[in-house]
């Protein structure tokens, strides 16, 4: 028997954004950014505004009154959300950070590397948010950082199995590129670290705006990911790990909420921490409990959506980019269009040497009549890649479930207005 996905209904949809029906400087908004930072549903709006006009008591287990009771208790259903979205096996292997790049400075700093599994992998298309924090492990001389050459599929598996050896204690990779776009296999890379005694820790920032990670299916040793990019508050992230792994990591940032005790020796300054179990211990200082709890709307207002239907409408608005520029000969696309299409988002690059990035950017923003639409230009904090490619800088468009194919012919027409005053 066969099954079929629901369509998704798009005007309903958008509706819950207030932002889509605002005008900017006049004019309507086509938003074509989400890969940098997903727009706001209400739900999350709401809430951030009932929390700082009727609650904002202490939380964190600080105080015993009912509105620290009421905050704490928001926290941990948010972490409790956050664990059901990615089908963790317990809510304690979700760690509140403040970003992505949070999380990943957190494995980076606090892993237990060890002279004799000292070297970390990581790809050419990563983001410098994974690429960074373990430069910075290298430059201390904690770790060597090995680099992995990358196909439209992902990491160049041929490579990667030449590179990997009993030396290698993680490999770091995104799931999808923030550049490049589609989506990439996860089982062949953890099947070698795996084989090589190796731990995994993936980048999903971009992965979970039009897909879902299952962190038992993946059998990730921790994923990492930011709020703001599935419609939450900034200031928010998560590190996913197993718990066993983060129980032995070592401290990245400590102080109050991270001890549970200290043992008081005879002498005046014998005194030992005795510091709390994940996540608890990675947690330090007062959280964003407004934040996480917001977080936590988002990822329910996004499961009330059908995750097959959100794909195949993002997937369907990817191809549907792809066949409008491809008219263009003045630019070129970056990748094959069916790996594309298993992604969110598509990047070019201009062509004609009258083509100037920086120009139709600012054509976009204030030349238009009565639209005012939003893209991304530059190296997207993807420098290593643009060096390997030999290109400047590209443009990227990038949806969300509430993107429609009206607002990409809206880009269509303005590129082609563009292209015609500016290469012709």
């Amino acid at each position: 028997m066969t099954t079929t996905t629901a369509a998704l209904d798009v005007q309903a949809l958008r509706k819950q954004y207030p932002s889509l029906s605002n005008k900017v400087e006049g004019k309507s908004l086509v938003y074509l950014d989400s890969a940098c930072t997903a727009l706001k549903p209400k739900v999350v709006a709401d809430r951030l505004h009932d929390f700082y006009t009727n609650w904002g008591g202490c939380g964190g287990k600080r105080s015993t009154h009912l509105l620290s009771q009421q905050v704490e208790a928001w926290f941990q259903e948010a972490r409790v959300e956050t664990a059901r979205f990615l089908n963790a096996e317990k809510a304690d292997e979700i760690v509140f950070t403040g970003s992505t790049t949070d999380g990943i400075n957190l494995v980076a700093r606090a892993f237990p590397f060890s002279n004799e599994r000292n070297e970390v992998i990581v790809t050419d298309v990563e983001h410098n948010s994974v690429v960074l924090p373990f430069k910075q492990a290298e430059a201390e001389g904690r770790i060597k950082l090995r680099f992995c050459p990358i196909t439209d599929a992902g990491p160049d598996l041929n490579a990667l199995a030449s590179i990997i050896s009993k030396k290698t204690a993680l490999i770091a990779m995104t799931r999808s590129s923030n550049v490049l776009g589609g989506s990439f296999s996860v089982h062949p890379v953890s099947q070698l670290a795996r084989a090589h005694g190796a731990k995994l820790l993936l980048d999903d920032a971009q992965y979970l705006s039009s897909h879902r990670e299952d962190v038992q299916a993946s059998n990730a040793d921790f994923v990492a990911f930011s709020s703001h990019k599935l419609g939450g508050p900034f200031g928010v992230g998560v590190l996913y790990g197993k718990e066993h792994l983060l129980n032995g990591l070592g401290h990245y940032r400590v102080g109050g909420g991270t001890v549970k005790d200290y043992e008081v020796g005879d002498t005046q300054d014998d005194v030992t921490p005795i510091y709390l179990d994940a996540p608890m211990r990675f947690e330090a200082g007062v959280q964003n409990f407004a934040g996480a709890a917001a977080f936590g709307d988002a990822l329910k207002f996004l499961q009330t959506l059908d995750p097959d239907a959100v794909r195949s409408h993002v997937s369907d608005l990817v191809g549907y980019a792809i066949r409008k520029l491809q008219a263009f000969d003045e630019i070129e696309i970056l990748g094959d269009p069916k790996t594309l299409k298993e992604g969110s988002l598509v990047s070019f690059y201009p062509k004609h040497k009258e083509f100037s990035a920086k120009d139709f950017n600012l054509y976009l923003n204030h030349e238009l009549k009565d639209k005012f639409i939003a893209i991304r230009i530059g190296d997207h904090c993807a420098h290593i890649l643009h060096k390997r490619m030999k290109i400047k800088e590209t443009l990227r468009l990038s949806f969300f479930a509430y993107n429609t194919k009206e607002e990409i012919d809206v880009f269509g027409a303005a590129l082609e207005s563009y292209i015609h005053e500016a290469c012709r």
